[in-house]
């Protein structure tokens, strides 16, 4: 069974076609933000509340990025109502990539959340995709919003294990998880304490989707037949 998004949200995907770019900030230019504690970044050009802190000016890399978040204390925003999605999930059966993404993953399941973080010790959502899609001999961006601009669109109606989901609450990319079929995403978010799997029917990351993509390396290994 497909997960079907609400007509809005399709709209919103269908503007996403192309690739999807991150509209950085200017050179000289002050960007405030925070993360909150769903793991989803928050920037602006000024500062919105309380819990925006400067992070920087102008351009700044994922290690850069990462560090002023964490000297500027500017980790565990407000946090979004509790939702059904962040208990438990009952996986029920997988499709044979679903079952290999899950494999892959063994090693960081129920691993803590840790910003920056890339190892079972603790790790964030970009990094945890980066780790799994090695296994399948992708090797992909450390940052959510670059891993947006690989691979081919995917509509809505038409998602697939394997397929990158791409959340922006704000004008960038900031959360990144895996499709696993039957409305599962497979992700590491401070929400759920770490990495693990949540449905997504109803939650505030269905409501901040904006993207979906599909690598043909996935799917090559897959006829190549699963690692196990």
């Amino acid at each position: 069974m497909k997960w079907l998004l609400p007509c809005a949200l399709t709209v919103a995907v269908v503007a996403a076609a192309s690739p999807v770019v991150w509209a950085g900030p200017d050179k000289g230019r002050a960007v405030y933000g925070y993360e909150d504690d769903c793991g989803m970044l928050h920037t602006s050009p000024v500062k919105r509340n309380a819990h925006y802190k400067l992070l920087y000016t102008g351009k700044a890399d994922h290690e850069t990025l990462m560090r002023a978040l964490q000297d500027k204390d500017a980790i565990g925003g407000p946090a979004p109502p509790r939702l059904a999605a962040g208990l438990p999930v009952d996986l029920g059966p997988l499709s044979e990539r679903g079952e290999r993404i899950m494999h892959l993953a063994q090693p960081y399941l129920g691993a803590p959340y840790r910003l920056g973080g890339d190892t079972p010790a603790g790790i964030d959502c970009s990094g945890l995709t980066k780790a799994v899609f090695a296994g399948f001999g992708c090797d992909l961006p450390r940052q959510s919003r670059l891993q947006a601009e690989r691979g081919t669109p995917v509509a809505p109606t038409e998602l697939e294990a394997g397929d990158l989901l791409f959340f922006a609450p704000d004008r960038s990319i900031s959360h990144v998880g895996i499709y696993l079929g039957g409305g599962r995403m497979l992700h590491s978010s401070p929400r759920r304490g770490g990495v693990g799997v949540d449905r997504l029917a109803g939650t505030d990351y269905e409501r901040w989707f904006v993207g979906a993509r599909r690598l043909a390396r996935v799917e090559m290994a897959e006829a190549k037949g699963p690692a196990r």
